[in-house]
């Protein structure tokens, strides 16, 4: 891994470059913008419908939100990355549970009251899919520890040091794939969805998008 003294890295040089799925998460980042790129364009040219407004509000925030992983990942501030998470599945899950429930729709149109909003398990398993109860409630766990300043999030913060000693992390994490690897596969599935609905919601791009 790269030396913890560089204040900066790039694309060539950065910790988990080459990581399978950390490549995948970089071309579903190119195909997502090539695609959201014309999709976009056509907001500003038709009338947009209950559900198109709110999918132009929360889409563009989803993206955002893996970008700035995908940032985070590359400067090995995996931590950082790691609270995205939730935020990100929260603007994905909503987005499909608006699609599937029309009167919804129109009460997020008009400032939605957050306690009368689907719970994070019912968005979680919108953009997880089904599982076992034992690995959902470790992937809810997980989740909402990180947000907050708990005990149970320092799992997630933890490095083992040169040394073979473990440390909780004040910076980069260098050596630790697995939880690179984690972020991005999450990371990478919530992009991907929110680039399918978009298609589904705004209409499908031009064949020539690769």
């Amino acid at each position: 891994m790269p030396s913890s003294t560089v204040p900066v890295f790039m694309p060539d040089n950065e910790p988990y470059l080459g990581r399978p799925l950390l490549v995948l998460f970089d071309r579903t980042i190119t195909q997502a913008m090539a695609i959201h790129r014309q999709l976009g364009a056509r907001t500003f040219a038709t009338d947009l419908t209950a559900i198109q407004i709110a999918a132009v509000e929360i889409i563009p925030q989803g993206i955002s939100i893996a970008l700035s992983m995908r940032e985070l990942i590359r400067q090995a501030y995996l931590f950082s990355a790691g609270i995205l998470m939730r935020p990100l599945i929260e603007r994905t899950g909503m987005i499909y549970y608006l699609h599937g429930n029309a009167a919804a729709v129109t009460a997020w149109n008009d400032g939605w009251p957050r306690k009368s909003q689907p719970t994070f398990d019912n968005l979680l398993d919108l953009v997880m899919g089904p599982g076992s109860d034992e690995e959902r409630e470790a992937a809810r766990t997980v989740l909402h520890k990180l947000v907050h300043s708990d005990p149970r999030s320092a799992s997630f913060n933890a490095t083992v040091r040169s040394d073979g000693l473990l440390a909780s992390a004040s910076g980069k994490e260098l050596n630790e794939p697995i939880k690179a690897d984690t972020i991005s596969a999450l990371a990478t599935n919530c992009l991907d969805k929110l680039t399918k609905i978009s298609v589904v919601l705004l209409g499908a791009p031009s064949e020539n998008i690769h």
